[in-house]
């Protein structure tokens, strides 16, 4: 097995993963949606704490599938240069866009877990949930983390495909 294919078993693995999170997670916001316009229209009864608990799930399904999404470039991905070009400089282009999340991930990284330390020490809690804010606060750093991994993924399968490629070319 090559390793590019392993690095493709490891997303696929993680994928399967942040899929079963990400789906339970918009199953239950949607469910909690659902279950408050119902009670609002027909009971006249309003909870501020589903609004907040859906906002929550809607942070942890952006953060936590978002790198799934640009490993199937099924995110925000502009094509219009780089589809130009042939296939060896579209494999540096997508290493050095990994290198780029990696490099501005990390920072988002550390800034949130400051902010979840800070909030922790602080003991801050949510205003209709009063459950810790430092739990919901850790979505971002932790999503942040998912990003960065598939892009150190991608960027080990790049450097494998394009060395693979160097390797060939030599003998």
């Amino acid at each position: 097995m090559e390793f590019s294919q392993l690095i493709g078993k490891i997303t696929d693995a993680l994928d399967r993963f942040l899929l079963v999170i990400t789906g339970c997670a918009l199953i239950f916001s949607t469910l909690l949606t659902f279950i408050g316009v119902f009670l609002r229209y027909i009971f006249g009864i309003s909870f501020e704490w589903n609004e907040e608990l859906c906002r929550y799930c809607m942070i942890l399904i952006v953060y936590f599938w978002a790198g799934a999404m640009i490993r199937k470039k099924e995110h925000i991905y502009f094509n219009l240069i780089s589809e130009r070009f042939n296939k060896r400089v579209q494999l540096i282009h997508s290493f050095i866009v990994a290198l780029l999340t990696v490099f501005l991930g990390l920072p988002i990284i550390f800034w949130g877990l400051e902010l979840v330390h800070s909030a922790k020490i602080s003991e801050l809690r949510t205003l209709s949930l009063l459950f810790p804010l430092w739990t919901a606060y850790a979505l971002v750093p932790v999503g942040m983390i998912f990003i960065t991994i598939y892009s150190l993924l991608e960027i080990f399968r790049i450097g494998s495909l394009i060395f693979s490629g160097i390797e060939k070319s030599r003998n």
